[in-house]
């Protein structure tokens, strides 16, 4: 059943160019819930941040879908609740791509160093290559300590994507 929704959010992404779902790509979904009432979550996003208007518009364009899809309404059941959102603060990310809205942003990164050993890194996303071409990677500024007194410069972090384990923006305080 996810599998022919993710197809369906898909489809109607694909179908959203020009409209108000333009730039939206697809993150996950989650179904919940028994036959009598389900619970469809359909997580969002978008490059600079995905506005509710486009979150609105695309749930509008499913909840057609569904209904319109005799099949489809069956699998899921006519009682169901849509939720369109982005993720949210605190939410890991799960996809490359979702990296480059968060650059100069605040975000706590779980990471395996060359001795296999996992580090927890808090600082600000400064910097991704999400090329093809090259090992992809992200470039963060560790946070400073707090302590009053003199301090040694930081220095900037390279890490490859596929040594970072969990990396989730976070609010700075």
């Amino acid at each position: 059943m996810q599998e022919r929704i993710r197809n369906c959010v898909l489809q109607i992404i694909a179908e959203s160019v020009g409209t108000r779902g333009e730039g939206a790509y697809f993150i996950d979904v989650t179904v919940k819930g028994s036959e009598r009432h389900r619970k469809i979550e359909v997580l969002l996003d978008a490059d600079d941040g995905i506005r509710i208007h486009q979150c609105a518009y695309l749930s509008r364009r499913l909840r057609e879908r569904f209904e319109g899809d005799d099949e489809l309404l069956e699998l899921v059941g006519e009682n169901f609740d849509l939720v369109v959102s982005s993720p949210g603060l605190g939410e890991p990310i799960v996809l490359p791509r979702q990296y480059i809205r968060h650059i100069g942003k605040f975000m706590r990164v779980t990471y395996s160093d060359e001795g296999g050993e996992e580090v927890e890194l808090a600082g600000h996303l400064k910097d991704v290559l999400l090329s093809d071409d090259e090992r992809r990677w992200i470039v963060m500024l560790p946070e400073k300590n707090k302590k009053k007194g003199h301090q040694p410069k930081v220095e900037e972090i390279k890490l490859y994507l596929d040594q970072v384990v969990r990396a989730v923006p976070d609010a700075e305080i």
